[in-house]
C-alpha cells in the first residue's frame, strides 16, 4: 500500500492548493445513506461490495483547503466547496434538491482549472444548488451529482447553461461508455444530444476521482431547443416512472411514459398550452401504437407520425452499444407542440451498455441484432423497434441510411475510445487508487463478468468489443442488401406477424413447436435467389425449394426439426446467409450458414424459434470448402474446412454421410458429389448443400467422388483423401476420382478436402 499512500499525499497537496481560502455556503440537508443495498439495478444484481471494501485500506483522504490554479492530473479539475457546516457526507445522504440558503451570504462555489486551456478556468463561481442524482448508480460508493450555477455559465468550452451533470461511471470500469455513446449521438446530429468533458472532481477537499461532466437532457436554450409553448420531452421509463408527477401508460405496448421536461414549467396543475399538448401527445401515442402493432401495418401511415431519420439515428447509437435500457428506461422522445410528429432522442444512460453484461439477453453478444430483438430477448418492456422492423420499407431505409451516412462515424468509435483513454490515463490511474476495489472484481452490473485487473485491460475489452460490433453492423446493413422476410406458424398460435432480417421469429420458454416457416427475399440488383428446405417430424427432409416458399406443414401438428438455407448466383458471391434455431431442451444452437444444418434430426426435438440474416462477405475473400461428417453413434459432427479432418480415426466408426459446400468471393459454381453406400451402391450425383450418403439407416459410406462446376471448376481442382477401415489414409485424389473402396465392404471413417488453384 506504500504506492497508494504516496499517491494520496500528492493528491492531498494538489487539492489543498485548489481549495485554499474558499469560503462558501450551501444548505445540504442530512439524510440516511442506503444501508445494505437490497435495491438492485433494474438490469442485474445489486452491488456486493460494502462501503468498507470499496474504500480500501487507505481509507478516505481528508485534505480540505482552498482554490489555486493547479490541476490534479492532466485533465481539467472541478473543485466544489460546500457552505460552512455541510460535509460531503451530508450531500451523499440525500438526492433531494438543495437550493442555496438565501439567509446565508456565502453559497457553494465551483472552481475549474483546465491545464490545457486557461481560457476555460473559472474561480469561485456561485452554485445555486448541488445534489445527488441517479437511481441504481446513486446506491454505489462513488456517487453521481448535479450542479446548478446561479447564472448560465460556459463550462470547458461547452455552450452556456445553468445545470450540469457529474456522472461517476463507477459501474463502468473503463470510464468511457457514456462518453462513447454521447459523442456518437452528437456526431449523428441528434438534437439535444449531451456533449461532455472529463474532469477530476474534488468536493470539500476530498478527491472523488474521474467524472464525466455532461450537459443535461432538458428542454432549454443550448440543450433540446423547442419553440412551441406546448413543446415537451417524454421519457420511456418502465423502471422508475411511477415516482414522477406526470406519467401515463399506453394501452397497446403497456409502456410507462413520463413528462420529463417542457418549454413551459412542469408544475401542478400544468399551464394551459402544456396541458393541451400533454393530453394530445397521449392520444397521439395511442394512435401511433394502434398503427405500429397492426397485423398488416401501413408504413405510409406509421412513417407520417414519426421523424424516421431520428428513429434510425437513435437506433444505431443504441445498437452499437447493445444498450439493454432500450426496453426499460432513459429512452427519450419529443414533440414540438401538437402539430409536430414524434422525434427520437436525446440519448442518455449507457453505463450498462457495451457488453457490461455478458449475457445475450442484456447485450453481451457483439454479433447479435440486438435492438430489434431486445424485447424478445429480455421478455419485458417496450418493443417499438421490434415492430418498426416488421416493415420492409423501414428495414430497407435503415440499411441504406446506415451505409450512406452513419457507418463511417460508427467505424471511428473504436479509435476515439483509444484517444479518450490516452487523454484521461493519469486521471484514470488516480481514480482507481481512490476506488481500488473495482478492478479485478466481479462487475457491479454483472457478477458473471470479472473486471480486468487494470484499467487499460478494461479499455481494451471495450475497444475490441466495439470494433467487432462495428464490423457486424457493416456486414448486415448495406443499401443493396435485399430485405429478407419470414414468419413462423406456431402451435397454439398460428401464423405470427412477419419479421425482417435478423429478427427472432417464434417463441422461447413456452414449449411451443414451430410447424411452418414462410420465407421470401426482396428485390436486389444482384442475380440469384434463396434456396430452402426443412426436416419435418414423421416426414423427413423436404426437397430444396427456390425463392419465396413455405417450409413445413400447417394443420397437422408436425414440428419443424431442422432447416437449411443457401443463396445462388451473384447473391451467393456477395452475401452469406446465416441462421440459428432455438431447439427444445437445447436452447439456442450456434449460428450456422450457407446450407449447413440448423436444428437436429433423429432426436424428435422441435424448433421453437429461428433467426435469419444476410451478411455481406468481405471483398476478395478467395474460395474455401467447408464440410461435416455424419458418423455412426455420433450423428453430425462439427464442421471443418480446408484440409481438416472430418469424421473419426482409431474408433472403428463408419461415416454415413457427408455434407460439403464451397464459399467463394471470386467465382460462381458449385460442388457435386456421390457416394458408394453399403447395400445401395453408387447414389446419384447430388448438388451441395444437400448431403451425400444416408442418415438414419445405419449404412456405412464406402467411397465418394467429388467435383466442381461452373467457374469454380475452371479455376480450382478439388482434392480429397479418405481414411478407410484396415487401410488408413489413402493417397489423395482429385476432380471426381474415387476415394475409398468398392466391393470390399470397408467403411470410410474420415475425409479431408481442400481446393487447389489450377496451375499451382
Amino acid at each position: 500500500m506504500g504506492h497508494v499512500h504516496s499517491r494520496w499525499a500528492a493528491l492531498a497537496l494538489a487539492t489543498s492548493l485548489l481549495l485554499a481560502g474558499a469560503e462558501c455556503a450551501v444548505a445540504v440537508p442530512a439524510g440516511n445513506l442506503p444501508q445494505s443495498p437490497t435495491v438492485t439495478a433494474d438490469l442485474g444484481p445489486s452491488p456486493t461490495a460494502s462501503a468498507e471494501e470499496v474504500s480500501g485500506e487507505s481509507g478516505t483522504p481528508a485534505p480540505k483547503s482552498a482554490p489555486s490554479a493547479t490541476a490534479i492530473t492532466n485533465i481539467p479539475s472541478l473543485s466544489i466547496q460546500l457552505s460552512p457546516g455541510y460535509t460531503l457526507a451530508d450531500l451523499n445522504a440525500s438526492k433531494d434538491a438543495i437550493p442555496a440558503d438565501p439567509a446565508v451570504e456565502q453559497h457553494s462555489l465551483a472552481t475549474i482549472v483546465d491545464p490545457t486551456n486557461t481560457a476555460n478556468n473559472l474561480t469561485d463561481v456561485t452554485l445555486e444548488s448541488v445534489k445527488g442524482r441517479g437511481n441504481f448508480t446513486w446506491l454505489l460508493e462513488k456517487k453521481p451529482y448535479q450542479i446548478k450555477f446561479d447564472a448560465s455559465t460556459p463550462v470547458l468550452g461547452l455552450p452556456t447553461a445553468k445545470t450540469w451533470i457529474l456522472l461517476a461511471n463507477h459501474a463502468d470500469a473503463s470510464l468511457l461508455r457514456n462518453k462513447a455513446a454521447y459523442d456518437l449521438a452528437v456526431e449523428f446530429g441528434l438534437p439535444g444530444s449531451p456533449d461532455s468533458r472529463f474532469v477530476d472532481l474534488t468536493i470539500n477537499g476530498e478527491f472523488l476521482g474521474n467524472y464525466l461532466l455532461s450537459e443535461k437532457v432538458e428542454v432549454k436554450k443550448n440543450r433540446l431547443v423547442l419553440a412551441d409553448p406546448g413543446g415537451l420531452l417524454l421519457e420511456l421509463d418502465n423502471s422508475y416512472g411511477l415516482a414522477e408527477d406526470f406519467h401515463f401508460t399506453t394501452s397497446r405496448s403497456n409502456t410507462l411514459f413520463v413528462l420529463k421536461d417542457a418549454v413551459a414549467d412542469v408544475s401542478n396543475p400544468l399551464p394551459a398550452p402544456l396541458a393541451e399538448s400533454y393530453s394530445d401527445t397521449q392520444a397521439y401515442l395511442e394512435e401511433f401504437e394502434s398503427r405500429l402493432y397492426a397485423v398488416d401495418p401501413d408504413w405510409a401511415a406509421i412513417s407520417s407520425m414519426i421523424d424516421v431519420e431520428s428513429f434510425i439515428k437513435y437506433h444505431f447509437v443504441f445498437e452499437l452499444a447493445a444498450n439493454p435500457e432500450i426496453t426499460q428506461s432513459s429512452v427519450f422522445f419529443w414533440r414540438d407542440g401538437t402539430g409536430d410528429v414524434l422525434h427520437a432522442g436525446p440519448v442518455w444512460d449507457f453505463d450498462s451498455a457495451f457488453a457490461s453484461y455478458t449475457t445475450e439477453s442484456l447485450g453481451g453478444d457483439p454479433v447479435q441484432d440486438y435492438i430489434k430483438n431486445a424485447q424478445f430477448l429480455r421478455n419485458a418492456g417496450n418493443g417499438w423497434f421490434r415492430e418498426l422492423f416488421r416493415n420492409e420499407e423501414f428495414a430497407a431505409q435503415v440499411a441504406k441510411f446506415y451505409e450512406e451516412q452513419l457507418q463511417a462515424k460508427v467505424d471511428a468509435v473504436a479509435t476515439k475510445i483509444d484517444a479518450n483513454a490516452a487523454a484521461i490515463s493519469s486521471s484514470a490511474e488516480a481514480n482507481f487508487e481512490r476506488w481500488p476495489n473495482v478492478l479485478g472484481r466481479p462487475s457491479i452490473f454483472s457478477g458473471t463478468r470479472l473486471v480486468a485487473d487494470t484499467w487499460q485491460g478494461e479499455v481494451s475489452y471495450l475497444r475490441d468489443w466495439v470494433a467487432k460490433r462495428a464490423g457486424h453492423l457493416a456486414a448486415v446493413y448495406g443499401k443493396d442488401t435485399p430485405v429478407l422476410k419470414y414468419a413462423t406458424h406456431v402451435a397454439g398460435i398460428g401464423w405470427q406477424n412477419a419479421l425482417t432480417y435478423g429478427q427472432i421469429a417464434g417463441t422461447s420458454g413456452r414449449g411451443l413447436q414451430a410447424e411452418a416457416l414462410d420465407i421470401s427475399l426482396g428485390s436486389s440488383p444482384f442475380t440469384g435467389t434463396i434456396r430452402s428446405r426443412a426436416h419435418v417430424q414423421d416426414i423427413g427432409w423436404s426437397a430444396w425449394q427456390s425463392g419465396a416458399t413455405t417450409l413445413g406443414t400447417t394443420g397437422r401438428s408436425l414440428q419443424l426439426e431442422a432447416v437449411e438455407f443457401t443463396l445462388t448466383d451473384q447473391l451467393a458471391l456477395r452475401y452469406g446467409i446465416e441462421y440459428r434455431v432455438h431447439v427444445q431442451n437445447l436452447g439456442w444452437m450456434p449460428w450456422t450458414k450457407d446450407g449447413a444444418l440448423a436444428g437436429t434430426t433423429g432426436q424428435g426435438l422441435q424448433i421453437e424459434a429461428i433467426q435469419i440474416r444476410l451478411v455481406e462477405k468481405p471483398s476478395n475473400t478467395g474460395s474455401t470448402v467447408s464440410y461435416g461428417a455424419h458418423v455412426a453413434t455420433i450423428g453430425w459432427m462439427p464442421g471443418v474446412q480446408d484440409g481438416a479432418v472430418a469424421g473419426t480415426t482409431g474408433r472403428g466408426l463408419a461415416m454415413e454421410a457427408l455434407q460439403a459446400r464451397v464459399s467463394s468471393g471470386e467465382y460462381t459454381g458449385n460442388l457435386q458429389y456421390r457416394s458408394h453406400v453399403q447395400n445401395i451402391g453408387w447414389t446419384p450425383w447430388t448438388d451441395s448443400p444437400d448431403f451425400a450418403g444416408t442418415v438414419g439407416q445405419g449404412l456405412r459410406m464406402e467411397a465418394i467422388e467429388i467435383r466442381l462446376t461452373g467457374d469454380l471448376a475452371a479455376h480450382y481442382s478439388i482434392r480429397y483423401a479418405a481414411h478407410v477401415q484396415d487401410i488408413g489414409w489413402q493417397p489423395p485424389v482429385i476432380d471426381g476420382q474415387t476415394a475409398g473402396t468398392t466391393g470390399l465392404a470397408l467403411r470410410m471413417e474420415a475425409i479431408k478436402i481442400e481446393l487447389v488453384p489450377k496451375g499451382s
